[in-house]
């Protein structure tokens, strides 16, 4: 992943290298956050609030998966809003079965912190991979 000189751009980087250390989360997501994770995905809702964030969501992803990876590939930005394309992999826990799923992430951005995440991926992949159907059940 290459390192591009706006500032938008460079945000979101850091927060996909930070491969999960709260720290570095803390230091470029707003603690007011928006978190929108699209219906179908494990653990799908709007999570507001940093804290939300850590708590419910990426404590229960990292729960039940293992080396789990964001590859973004591509980002694109309009006005205040940076788009980024690419690719999650991991294993579940329960299965042992691995899965790779196209996403799409909006991110927006104010003041040099991420405010919000609108997120979008090819979910049926990481079901398989857990042997469920999210669509059905709301977590």
């Amino acid at each position: 992943m290459k390192m591009c000189p706006n500032n938008n751009i460079a945000v979101v980087q850091r927060l996909y290298q930070a491969r999960g250390n709260a720290t570095v989360i803390r230091e470029v997501v707003d603690r007011n956050v928006c978190w929108e994770v699209v219906e179908g995905f494990p653990y799908s809702d709007v999570y507001l609030g940093l804290d939300d964030v850590l708590g419910r969501f990426f404590a229960r992803l990292f729960a039940d998966f293992e080396d789990w990876h964001t590859e973004p590939e591509e980002f694109f930005e309009v006005d205040n809003r940076v788009i980024a394309l690419g690719t999650y992999s991991a294993r579940a826990k329960t299965t042992s079965k691995t899965f790779q799923a196209r996403f799409a992430h909006v991110w927006t951005i104010r003041d040099g912190v991420i405010v919000r995440l609108q997120h979008c991926a090819d979910t049926a992949q990481i079901a398989k991979a857990l042997r469920k159907d999210f669509n059905k059940e709301r977590v």
